[in-house]
C-alpha cells in the first residue's frame, strides 16, 4: 500500500476518485426522499464521500494530572477528531468536483481503551445549474430539509460542532446523593451540566461566526457525566449543526415541513 503523508487524499479514497472518473458511477447514500428533495434544491448527486481519522486521546501523567485536566484534553480530543473527518470528508469531495455534501452522518468508536476512530460520512452533490457555490459546502441536514432552507431563501454553509468540559468538586453531593437524602437537587451537577452546554452552546456560535453564517441550524446534542469519587462529577456536553446563509433577503428561515414537493419542474 502507498504512504501516505496525512495531506491530501489517503491512497484508499485517492483510488476511489480515479474508479468514479474513469466509470462515471454515481453512488448516494441518500433514501429516495432525500434524493427527491435534493433535486427539489437543484442538486444532482456525485458519488459519497467519507473522511476518517483514528486518534489516541492525548492525556498522560506528566500532561494532566487532575480530573479537571483530563477533561479538557478530552474535549480537545473530540474537537480536534471530528475536524480532521470532516475535513478530509471536504477533500473527497472536491476532489470529484462536487459543490457540497448532504446528510453527513458522524460517529465515533472506541477500538480500544485509549484509540477512537472517528468517520464522517455523507453524499457529494452537484448543482445543476451554471451558477455554483465557491466553496464545498457541508450539512448534517438531509435532501428534503435543505429543499426547503433552499425554498426559503437559505443554504446550507458548513457543519460546525462545539464542546464544553469540566469537572467540580462539592462536599454536599455525598450528603444529596446518599441513600437518605430522598428527592432532592444535587447542586453539583446542576451547576456542571448548566455550565459545560454554556460553553458548548458558545463554541458552537462561535464556529458559526467564524464561518461567516448568518445562522444555524442545532442538529442534536449530547451530555455525557459521571461520578469523581463521593464529591466530584465531570463531564461533557457537545452541539452538532449545519451554518446556514441567507442567498437573498425578505425571507425567513423554515419553521414547518413542506409535505408536498411539486412534480411538475421543468
Amino acid at each position: 500500500m502507498p504512504e501516505w503523508d496525512g495531506r491530501g487524499l489517503p491512497p484508499v479514497a485517492q483510488a476511489r476518485v480515479e474508479r468514479f472518473t474513469e466509470s462515471g458511477l454515481r453512488t448516494s447514500l441518500l433514501s429516495v426522499p432525500g434524493a427527491v428533495g435534493a433535486e427539489a434544491a437543484g442538486f444532482q448527486p456525485a458519488g459519497e464521500v467519507m473522511g476518517c481519522v483514528v486518534q489516541r486521546i492525548g492525556w498522560t501523567s506528566m500532561i494532566a494530572t487532575t480530573p479537571g485536566q483530563q477533561i479538557s484534553t478530552q474535549a480537545a480530543f473530540l474537537r480536534e477528531g471530528y475536524r480532521l473527518a470532516l475535513a478530509r470528508l471536504r477533500r473527497e469531495a472536491a476532489a470529484i468536483r462536487a459543490d457540497g455534501v448532504l446528510g453527513i452522518a458522524l460517529s465515533i468508536t472506541p477500538l480500544d481503551e485509549v484509540m477512537h476512530e472517528f468517520v464522517a460520512l455523507g453524499t457529494a452533490v452537484r448543482a445543476q445549474s451554471a451558477q455554483r457555490p465557491g466553496f464545498v459546502f457541508t450539512t448534517e441536514l438531509s435532501g428534503p430539509d435543505v429543499g426547503k432552507l433552499v425554498q426559503a431563501g437559505w443554504v446550507p454553509a458548513k457543519v460546525i460542532t462545539g464542546f464544553g468540559a469540566h469537572a467540580l468538586y462539592d462536599y454536599n453531593m455525598q450528603f444529596q446523593t446518599n441513600t437518605w437524602a430522598g428527592n432532592t437537587e444535587v447542586d453539583a451537577h446542576t451547576e456542571l451540566v448548566t455550565a459545560i452546554r454554556s460553553a458548548a452552546r458558545a463554541e458552537f456560535a462561535e464556529g458559526v461566526r467564524t464561518a461567516g453564517a448568518d445562522g444555524a441550524i442545532v442538529s442534536r446534542m449530547t451530555l455525557d457525566t459521571w461520578r469523581l469519587g463521593e464529591v466530584g462529577v465531570s463531564g461533557v456536553a457537545s452541539v452538532f449543526g449545519t451554518a446556514i446563509a441567507r442567498f437573498h433577503s425578505g425571507v425567513a428561515a423554515p419553521t414547518s415541513a413542506v409535505t408536498l414537493l411539486p412534480l411538475n419542474r421543468s
